[in-house]
């Protein structure tokens, strides 16, 4: 049995379109970005700008690849692509990566060879150091608009963009400071502080890369939100143990399994809104999460706690014929080894007019934890109320209450799919008992 919901259908669409926004406004300013650096460097000789602009251009080939990502993600999913298109960010996530490690590789093969052969740049030109400020600065306002709404959609590609971005602005810095070097008469600084950067480059690289990669191969990736996801679900009505939950990155979405247990009576319908309860909880609190799919399975405790009317004190007398007008009750704790613990509640309910049953069981409910009811007999309200709180109905043997136990730990008895008999009737004050059906 399995359950899923999904987000509401218009929340992907504005997600995804606010991403494909962000995307092209960084792609057109970082274009504007090369085109004034790479023109700028060509005409003043500045080989730090000049290499600064052929960096920012795979930048904006980079960006394109988020916008484009972000695009195919928005495709509603179709025969053959029946579960979406949500992966392609993370594939252009890759891309990113690969484009990022390819410049920071040819940053530092330029470095290095400029240091190894002594050619030091020796222009001096106020517009170099003026559009490498300008860059510095752009290069910020993108970076900060990128890791605020990358964060807010969860969006790789705009993240890895947004490392990017921050290593834009130590580069245009770098650069910044270079060029004044040199302005200066000092042009091996600029080499210098170009290959750091560039091995900064390649770490970003790898990282997002590597975050990519195991995206795609459906890696868990976040323990933690897994351990949340586990929280909230084992704290739903009606769940009896989270066996795991797994979660899987696609694109800027995060889609989750479940497995989890809950009494092996449950029949169908009340299985299906448990897991409804678990799904809405779980996005509620962990809104990231796109979709969770529950699988449901029976719970098979170690030992369980037994609840049996009893005609008197002890496991040797006999389970009473009636619930509700019960002398008292038995609490066990009963394990497929034996029963380990007993215990005798007096059943101050007895004399009850009306609706015995019920009182004893709200009464025992609220003070203890009860797995299930061993009865002879049992009414309609009694009956639905211990549903309500999943506590598993079994029907018990005629003779003491030590064999019915016994039988229970051995799974000899069947649960109770239905009442015994109809409720008694509420009655009003004053009115005598005999003039209802009592629920025994």
């Amino acid at each position: 049995m399995s359950e899923s919901l999904e987000a509401a259908a218009e929340t992907r669409p504005s997600r995804l379109a606010e991403g494909r926004r962000v995307a092209a406004v960084a792609t057109a300013l970082t274009v504007a970005l090369v085109v004034a650096k790479g023109l700028v460097g060509w005409l003043r000789g500045s080989p730090a700008l000049s290499a600064d602009a052929v960096h920012s251009g795979a930048d904006a080939v980079a960006i394109f690849a988020a916008w484009l990502g972000l695009r195919l993600a928005d495709r509603p999913p179709t025969q053959r692509f029946p579960f979406g298109l949500y992966k392609a960010e993370t594939l252009a996530s890759l891309l990113v990566s690969a484009i990022i490690l390819l410049a920071g590789v040819d940053m530092l093969y330029e470095s290095v060879t400029g240091l190894a052969e002594a050619e030091t740049p020796s222009g001096r030109s106020v517009d170099v150091l003026a559009v490498a400020l300008l860059s510095s600065v752009l290069s910020a306002g993108i970076y900060v608009w990128e890791k605020r709404v990358g964060e807010r959609l969860n969006s790789q590609s705009l993240l890895a963009n947004a490392d990017e971005s921050r290593a834009d602005i130590l580069t245009s810095l770098a650069v910044l400071g270079g060029t004044a070097a040199t302005y200066f008469g000092l042009g091996r600084v600029e080499l210098l502080v170009a290959a750091g950067i560039s091995l900064l480059i390649l770490w970003l690289g790898v990282k997002n890369g590597r975050l990519a990669l195991y995206a795609l191969l459906d890696a868990s990736l976040d323990a933690e939100l897994e351990a949340k996801a586990r929280a909230v679900a084992g704290g739903v009505a009606g769940v009896k143990a989270v066996e795991q939950v797994r979660l899987r990155r696609a694109g800027p979405f995060l889609f989750g399994m479940a497995h989890i247990k809950v009494q092996k009576s449950t029949d169908v319908a009340r299985g299906h809104q448990v897991a409804h309860r678990v799904v809405a909880a779980v996005r509620e609190a962990l809104p990231q999460i796109e979709m969770l799919t529950v699988h449901l399975e029976p719970f098979e405790p170690e030992r369980q706690t037994v609840l049996v009317p009893a005609e008197g004190e002890g496991l040797d007398q006999h389970v009473s014929e009636h619930f509700g007008r019960a002398r008292c009750f038995i609490l066990a704790q009963v394990a497929p080894t034996g029963i380990t613990r007993i215990e005798s509640v007096d059943n101050a309910f007895r004399e009850k007019r009306a609706r015995a049953a019920l009182a004893v069981i709200n009464d025992t409910l609220a003070k203890r934890t009860v797995d299930a009811v061993l009865t002879r007999e049992i009414g309609e309200i009694a009956f639905h109320t211990l549903r309500d709180h999943y506590v598993a109905i079994y029907a018990a043997p005629a003779g003491s209450v030590r064999r019915a136990l016994e039988r229970l730990a051995s799974g000899a008895l069947e649960p109770l799919a239905a009442p015994t008999h109809a409720s008694e009737a509420a009655g009003a004050p004053g009115e005598p008992a005999d003039n209802h059906p009592q629920e025994k």
